[in-house]
């Protein structure tokens, strides 16, 4: 007897899956830190820490990764927060940055005034 082979899926193309956009909480987050940053541009240096760590950690993400590199570029010029916050909420550049809300780990603070 013959041995039977089979074909695995169909000829058609997988369709595309289109790109994610970035969850409303991120969105939310994202904007309250600006926010606190345009108040306190001193907090930015929270930002260049928090990459730091990142960066001395030996195994990353490459999709962590690529998102630093691409935040180290908007840093190389100036301190502006403008320019970071055009960059972190555009949709080619700032897609990346937006998956990973830990580079910005720090810069709200939670205190609760009640006692």
């Amino acid at each position: 007897m013959a041995a039977v082979y089979f074909k695995r899926g169909s000829s058609a193309p997988r369709p595309r899956r289109s790109s994610r956009a970035t969850p409303v909480l991120h969105t939310v987050f994202f904007e309250q830190v600006f926010a606190e940053l345009r108040l306190n541009p001193d907090k930015i240096a929270i930002v260049r820490s928090n990459i730091a760590e990142f960066q001395a950690q030996p195994y990353l993400k490459k999709g962590l990764h690529t998102a630093i590199d691409r935040l180290l570029l908007v840093f190389e010029d100036d301190n502006d927060i403008e320019l970071l916050y055009r960059q972190v909420m555009s949709d080619d550049i700032g897609q990346r940055v937006r998956r990973y809300p830990l580079i910005f780990k720090g810069i709200i603070s939670t205190h609760s005034n009640t006692v």
